[in-house]
């Protein structure tokens, strides 16, 4: 093997999460901002080192430790005053933050921070009401969207200058149903149109609303998720296209009706019944023999239909059709075996892609003349190690990169691969946790202390029992463990 950058291997060694946290902990403090950041996003890191990464001069360090899930609430307080926005962004979106951070973050100068706040669901009451009067409409349009914001606070929204505010708060579960019965006869169809779709809205309401002039609010009742399996079947049977189709594609509607809209004349109707997840099997591969491609199609993407079926669409006159079943994960070893050879790349690109496809497939696969298809190969976790080593020399660095991230690549692929002439295969392939620990480990032990880097550049790169001696200090750390420090020993006397 050839030999590791030194600031490489700290850089992969920093992101690896099955580093150890005395390690970590060293990788930390090291002199490269690349190095710093793998460790300020590693959720193993030690919380005293995340705290002192968290003052760290690069921002984009600083950003890795807002968005690590291992940061402390009180972590996460320094953070809400940090100068960058993106570091306060990042801050917001952590769901260790707690109300105290919250609080300061919804009254932070940046926009983007307070959106995150007013879209969060855990957000305290005190921090929502503040947003509910922000100066910008579309903050307070998250803040109307919330379900965590109280029906009073909900309804007050609905006399916002901004239509967009207002029309979000007729869509929150938690409007009062007084206003959702009051706004049901609202002129405005689209006031009527929120009220159709909002899941709090009474029986009643929507029955009267399944009677609106309007065929898109009577679609939007039939797509409601609490519209009446009575009224979904009567809808499903309305004059308009559109209606009948959100009513066949909404999980309630009784198996009556969902058997008379697949056969129903228009397409769009059958096409919602394929989709549906209530649909009896019976129905759906009946539809498997749909004149419409499109129906098909939806049938060969369903994992719920028989293997007989995926087979006898695997044959279909439509590459669309094939496609589907090539990506389907029900779809049996046998028909994708035999979709490895279709014509079309792109079915041999799902073929690729799917995990239940066997090793002998995907070995062929991963020497398809089609770059689309050997990516797809090259990703598989399921592909077989032989397969991948076959694609260790591709001349696309897409390919490599994607082998080199693949779990199951093999050691001695991961090997050549950290040689690789491409910096970002050779930085995959370090991070890849099936590459040795002590490899890294080997070419990264320098990366400490000045006094030890300088130790370093005195040492004549050659000498074993320097290198042991440095591979003892990590043993003695607790970096390494006696058995990878006896097996690097014994590797270095032999090459002695």
């Amino acid at each position: 093997m050839g030999r590791i950058d030194r600031n490489e291997a700290r850089r992969a060694l920093a992101m690896r999460h099955d580093a150890d946290g005395v390690v970590l902990a060293e990788l930390a403090g090291d002199y490269d901002s690349e190095v710093r950041r793998g460790a300020a996003a590693n959720p193993r890191t030690p919380i005293e080192c995340l705290m002192a990464l968290a003052a760290d001069a690069e921002p984009n360090v600083r950003v890795k430790v807002a968005a690590n899930e291992g940061a402390t609430a009180d972590l996460l307080r320094v953070l809400a005053a940090d100068p960058v926005e993106q570091v306060r962004e990042h801050t917001a979106h952590n769901p260790a933050a707690d109300a105290v951070t919250l609080m300061m973050l919804a009254d932070d100068a940046d926009e983007g921070v307070r959106r995150v706040v007013a879209s969060r669901e855990d957000a305290p009451e005190e921090a929502l009401a503040q947003l509910a009067s922000d100066p910008e409409e579309w903050i307070r349009g998250f803040v109307a969207l919330n379900p965590s914001v109280p029906a009073s606070s909900v309804a007050s929204f609905i006399d916002d200058e901004d239509e967009e505010v207002a029309r979000n708060a007729m869509r929150n579960p938690n409007m009062p149903i007084g206003v959702l019965v009051r706004m049901a006869s609202d002129e405005n169809e689209n006031t009527r149109w929120d009220v159709a779709g909002n899941e709090s809205t009474p029986a009643d309401v929507l029955a009267q609303l399944a009677a609106d002039g309007v065929a898109q609010i009577r679609a939007q009742v039939a797509a409601n998720p609490s519209c009446p399996q009575g009224l979904l079947a009567e809808l499903a049977q309305d004059a308009e296209t559109d209606v009948r189709a959100r009513a066949a594609e909404n999980p309630n509607l009784p198996a009556e009706a969902l058997l008379a809209c697949a056969n129903d004349p228009q397409m769009d109707v059958r096409k919602s019944v394929a989709m549906n997840p209530s649909t009896p099997i019976g129905v759906l591969e009946a539809l498997a023999s749909d004149e419409s491609a499109l129906v098909r199609g939806c049938i060969a993407a369903s994992e719920e239909v028989s293997a007989s079926v995926l087979e006898t669409l695997a044959n279909d006159v439509r590459k669309a059709v094939r496609r589907q079943v090539a990506s389907n994960a029900a779809a049996c070893a046998e028909t994708l075996g035999r979709l490895a050879g279709d014509a079309d790349e792109y079915v041999r690109t799902h073929v690729a892609e799917n995990e239940k496809t066997p090793a002998d497939a995907l070995g062929m696969l991963s020497g398809d003349e089609a770059l689309h298809v050997r990516r797809a190969a090259a990703g598989n976790a399921s592909a077989p190690a032989e397969a991948l080593d076959a694609l260790l020399a591709d001349s696309d660095a897409h390919i490599r990169r994607r082998v080199a991230t693949n779990p199951s690549t093999s050691p001695r692929g991961l090997v050549v691969l950290a040689s690789d002439s491409d910096a970002q295969v050779r930085r995959c392939a370090l991070a890849n946790p099936s590459f040795d620990r002590s490899d890294l480990l080997d070419a990264a032990v320098l990366l400490g202390s000045p006094a030890s880097r300088q130790e370093h550049e005195d040492a004549d790169p050659s000498s074993a029992a320097a290198e042991i001696k440095q591979y003892f200090e990590l043993l003695k750390m607790g970096a390494i463990t006696q058995q990878e420090f006896d097996a690097v020993k014994s590797r270095l006397l032999s090459n002695a």
